[in-house]
């Protein structure tokens, strides 16, 4: 969606007055569209799963062919490819991310050469790869210090130097099941396309002018989803801009920068607590910094 989309709809809910102080507060964004390549591989799934009759992951005959599509839709993919989900390409001696022994889900990966023209502030590193892990064991979200429930890994060289990972193989208690799981979770892999956007703070908040907090939460109720990247109904799933959900929980501070958010989608499937998003969040001081070493992740805003 562009500005004017945006600022029409203002018009159009009677507050055209603010499109000024609106417009100052619009952050572009590149907005991604998930096409799937490959279901999730019945091999790493969950041990719960089978034993609830999850026909999708349940070890039937049709299991052969899913890991053989899956691998093959990860073959056919060059090195540093764009991605969500499937297995990560890594930075050369990086270690798959963990949180207690824990090996933590992989979500997404971007080969950042191919995004620095949707980019025009130029808040990404202009080149190398950025690749997302989310931590769903224990908890959900980063509300306290030591949560350490994402993180986020960047290779500054070439996509030429990243490594194809082979996923550990964890066997992990959750006090929430009586049967041991195993650690990674795979998801299913989609292919990604980008595309410029323009995006509205989701509801009030520390990015909402004052002269809008007192209509700006009925606005975006009536109106978000008419102007919202994508369109209507359509996965939220963007790069940089701001968050679409509501903040609830004050997860962000007027000095925050949104990173990545991502919804659950079926292209991946993705499936984040109650077709939640995940939201990864960090200071524009550190992304200035390229210091990825701090972003903190929410499941939900409210």
């Amino acid at each position: 969606m562009s500005d004017a989309t945006i600022l029409e709809a203002l018009a159009r809910a009677g507050h055209g007055a603010f499109a000024d102080d609106l417009r100052a507060a619009l952050r572009p964004g590149i907005h991604l569209t998930a096409t799937a390549l490959a279901g999730r591989p019945a091999d790493w799934r969950r041990a719960d799963d089978e034993e609830e009759g999850d026909d999708d992951d349940a070890g039937d005959d049709g299991a052969p062919d899913r890991v053989a599509a899956f691998d093959a839709a990860m073959a056919a993919l060059p090195l540093g490819a764009t991605r969500f989900g499937g297995l990560p390409d890594l930075p050369p001696g990086a270690a798959w991310p963990e949180r207690d022994g824990v090996p933590m889900e992989f979500i997404a990966q971007f080969r950042l050469d191919e995004l620095a023209g949707l980019d025009p502030r130029g808040q990404l590193p202009p080149s190398g790869a950025l690749l997302f892990f989310y931590n769903a064991q224990w908890a959900h979200s980063d509300m306290e210090p030591d949560a350490a429930c994402c993180a986020v890994l960047f290779h500054a060289g070439p996509v030429s130097e990243l490594v194809r990972a082979t996923p550990p193989a964890v066997e992990w208690q959750s006090e929430f099941s009586d049967t041991p799981q195993i650690a990674p979770f795979v998801h299913g892999l989609a292919a990604v396309t980008a595309a410029a956007c323009t995006t509205a703070p989701g509801g009030v908040g520390p990015f909402v002018p004052a002269s809008l907090k007192e209509v700006y939460q009925d606005f975006t109720a009536d109106q978000q989803r008419l102007y919202q990247p994508g369109g209507e109904d359509a996965p939220q799933n963007h790069l940089l801009g701001h968050v679409s959900g509501q903040d609830y929980v004050d997860a962000q501070q007027p000095d925050d920068q949104l990173l990545f958010e991502i919804s659950s989608d079926d292209a991946a499937q993705f499936q984040f607590g109650d077709c939640d998003s995940l939201y990864f969040i960090l200071t524009a001081a550190e992304l200035a910094a390229r210091d990825f070493s701090r972003v903190r992740v929410y499941q939900q805003l409210g």
